[in-house]
């Protein structure tokens, strides 16, 4: 595939100027122009089924966002499963570790560390019981280990993998954890090496989730089970920001967000999803729609706050009639 380095994002560039002598838009370009050199774009197909029928959907980030922030990304929908992607796709140009160069402290600012290892102990005791018994645990997108750090506490064996450094270098410092740094894919693990694998918050990160889903199924022991989550891109909350967009004139849609560096690059749905699950063989054991709206960062509008109010009004109506903005899914591989 060729490269298409900054094509879409040059003509957004020249758009937004206004006249030479307007020092704000000049710096907003800058930024832009800053932003856009460091990815690269190149076409793509859709992640979820691999089919390659592209339909418009809408445009995200730098100029389609209200702040400015993040790389505007021209997003698509799958005509065969109904995945949402960027495409093309924004590629980080100096590596993974680069896309997530900020502070552990800086990127989960707000983020109640404690309540966290809370909920990670009581995922792990599901995972118990969901398995009848311990055995070899392993966190993909470990991130500040707070998940490797219950499963040490309830006396599991476990590993961690994460592309961050920063991350890692946390988790040993704070929890006294440890992980590996770089892909899934590097570790190498052995076949049919683990009894459980989990994944949070990580599925809609992937450049390429079937890869990472068919490595996750063959490090994994027959009967072994997968958890995972993923946004719910078509779900309530979403379907009503777009049509909020769209109700302003603007070709904008408030999918895949956060798209800042960007880092949602994958668009689930029950149908998408479902489709990428059965492509790698796993069964599904539980399919579960809830999850609740986070509070908007950055400068704190009176805008934003009556937005994030209608946000979570529309999420409530969504989890009552199964639109929820998150997907929990438990997944084993077959036995035989």
């Amino acid at each position: 595939m060729s490269v298409l380095k900054g094509t879409l994002q040059d003509e957004t560039i020249a758009a937004t100027t206004t006249t030479p002598g307007d020092a704000k838009a000049a710096a907003q370009n800058e930024t832009a122009a800053a932003a856009t050199a460091a990815f690269e774009f190149r076409p793509t197909v859709c992640g979820a089924c691999g089919g390659d029928e592209p339909k418009f959907f809408g445009w995200r980030g730098g100029a389609a966002h209200h702040g400015g922030a993040g790389v505007r990304t021209s997003l698509v929908r799958c005509g065969i499963c109904t995945h949402i992607y960027p495409n093309p796709m924004p590629y980080p140009a100096r590596g993974l570790d680069e896309l997530y160069a900020d502070t552990p402290d800086d990127y989960f600012q707000g983020h109640d560390v404690e309540a966290k290892k809370a909920n990670a102990l009581e995922n792990i005791r599901s995972i118990e019981r969901q398995l009848g018994r311990r055995g070899r645990y392993l966190d993909v997108g470990c991130g500040l280990g707070e998940n490797l750090w219950a499963a040490r506490e309830s006396g599991w064996e476990y590993e961690g993998v994460d592309v961050s450094a920063a991350y890692l270098k946390w988790a040993e410092e704070h929890l006294g954890v440890r992980g590996r740094q770089g892909t899934l894919e590097e570790a190498n693990f052995p076949d049919a090496h683990f009894d459980a694998v989990t994944m949070s918050a990580i599925l809609e990160h992937l450049y390429d989730p079937y890869a990472t889903l068919k490595e996750v199924f063959r490090v994994l022991k027959p009967g072994g089970l997968f958890w995972f989550d993923a946004p719910n891109e078509d779900g309530l909350y979403m379907r009503m920001g777009n049509l909020y967009m769209k109700a302003q004139g603007r070709d904008w849609v408030v999918t895949l967000a956060p798209t800042f560096s960007p880092y949602h690059v994958q668009g689930f749905n029950p149908r998408s999803l479902r489709r990428l699950i059965a492509r790698v063989g796993f069964e599904i054991e539980s399919f579960k729609m809830h999850g609740t709206v986070w509070p908007p960062t950055g400068e704190q509008t009176v805008r934003k706050r009556v937005e994030y109010r209608g946000a979570q009004l529309v999420n409530w109506v969504g989890r009552r009639v199964g639109a929820g903005i998150y997907i929990y899914v438990a997944a084993r591989k077959p036995a035989s």
